[in-house]
């Protein structure tokens, strides 16, 4: 049960004001996600030429960002159990506790071993904290109000990741490249503070200790049993599928494609996918509005579909304004995309199990974040298909998501 179940409203869905007197950590939660996301944007910049300054090869300098994902793979699952067990409140300082280790650690490395150890306990303390920060809007969050937490919990991620690397350019700048290490360590300690200082620890251990008994009087759900509600399955699919195209088709293939296409400069690059990421961040509270009105699952499906829409257009473009115009509607696609998956995912799950639910959901992601690069690399380059092969690759395997997902998300979900 959510705090927002227990208030005497109305129907409708919830104000943004009953939004924040129902849960007045959620600031916190915000804070916290986007200093979170900020510390590793801030890295971005930095790494290639770091991992040089050790002598490395590119393959090696590849393993940074490598094992920060298997990192964050090993932790998303465990995190949902250990959330379930004991709650949240350890995991969410922990969690950015880890992640300023792990850059103390490539702050003073003398090795590139050193480096990738630091990365790996980044992807660990990462795996952690957003899953629990995930589990934390799902259990807060009804279906009055869960289209608006989802947003504003995607809003936090976003203008974190906007800015870290603009931070981080500017620390590179005053301190050399070992600097944005140095900014974020400080990043992780104080995020570790904030929820220390200011997340209701006790109101949420009380909040957990019902929840344990409510879960120990239910029936146990396995994860076999999760995977097994076909609705779930489907969103599962959707993650792993957005992931993907967030990194191999976003980050890598539409790069690649306009430098070949229109010999992009990389700060033309740097505006299309701004101007992406600055229509994502527009469109959430219209987002908020519509999750919380429109049947999800119909949604979702649009949405997918708009973002394949925007991979064909984005491949067809001969012009530079219809690409930039094409990256307008990916962003848009993905603002909706976004919170209206994660919602679902908590509206399919039994109440006492969103916890290791919001861990599976966040290792599908990361799965198609690890291996989405790697794959759609592999093809274009073993069966020379060129970028815009690959990015037709990315829209066709969306596109099918998109239709299993409408189709079998109509199966009847479990019973709660």
């Amino acid at each position: 049960m959510s705090l927002l179940d227990s208030q005497p409203i109305g129907q409708a869905p919830a104000s943004w004001a009953e939004v924040l007197r129902a849960v007045p950590a959620l600031p916190v939660i915000l804070v916290a996600v986007a200093a979170h996301m900020m510390l590793f944007g801030m890295l971005t910049p930095v790494m290639a030429s770091y991992a040089q300054g050790f002598g490395v090869s590119d393959m090696q300098i590849g393993l940074m960002i490598t094992l920060f994902a298997v990192g964050r793979l090993g932790a998303d699952i465990p995190a949902g159990h250990i959330a379930q067990r004991v709650g949240l409140f350890g995991l969410l300082w922990a969690g950015p506790l880890l992640c300023a280790a792990g850059s103390f650690m490539g702050a003073i490395a003398s090795d590139y071993t050193s480096v990738l150890v630091g990365r790996t306990v980044q992807g660990v303390g990462s795996g952690l904290f957003m899953t629990a920060a995930t589990i934390f809007c799902a259990q807060q969050s009804d279906r009055r109000s869960r289209g608006k937490i989802m947003s504003v919990f995607q809003g936090a991620m976003l203008i974190g990741a906007t800015f870290g690397p603009s931070v981080g350019g500017v620390s590179a700048g005053f301190f050399g490249l070992a600097g944005p290490f140095w900014v974020a360590t400080c990043v992780g300690v104080a995020t570790t503070a904030v929820v220390l200082l200011r997340f209701p620890a006790a109101q949420m251990a009380e909040i957990h200790a019902r929840r344990v008994k409510e879960t120990a009087q239910s029936a146990r759900h396995s994860t076999l049993r999760l995977l097994l509600i076909l609705p779930f399955a489907c969103v599962l699919l959707v993650n792993f599928g957005v992931f993907l195209t967030r990194t191999a088709g976003q980050w890598q293939m539409i790069p690649l494609m306009v430098v070949e296409r229109f010999a992009f400069s990389p700060e033309q690059i740097g505006l299309a996918l701004t101007l992406s990421a600055f229509a994502t961040l527009l469109i959430l509270p219209v987002t908020a509005w519509l999750v919380d009105r429109v049947r999800r699952p119909r949604l979702i499906f649009l949405s997918l579909l708009g973002v394949t829409a925007s991979l064909v257009m984005i491949v067809i473009s001969d012009q530079p304004w219809l690409f930039y115009a094409a990256m307008l509607g990916m962003g848009v696609a993905t603002g909706i995309s976004g919170p209206a998956v994660a919602a679902y995912a908590v509206d399919v799950v039994p109440e006492t199990q969103q916890a290791p639910a919001m861990g599976i959901m966040r290792f599908a992601g990361d799965l198609g974040y690890l291996v989405g690069p790697v794959s759609l690399g592999f093809l274009v380059e073993r069966y020379a298909l060129g970028y815009t092969g690959g990015l037709i690759i990315n829209a066709a395997l969306l596109g099918v998501c998109a239709i299993f997902f409408i189709l079998l998300s109509r199966q009847r979900r479990a019973i709660h």
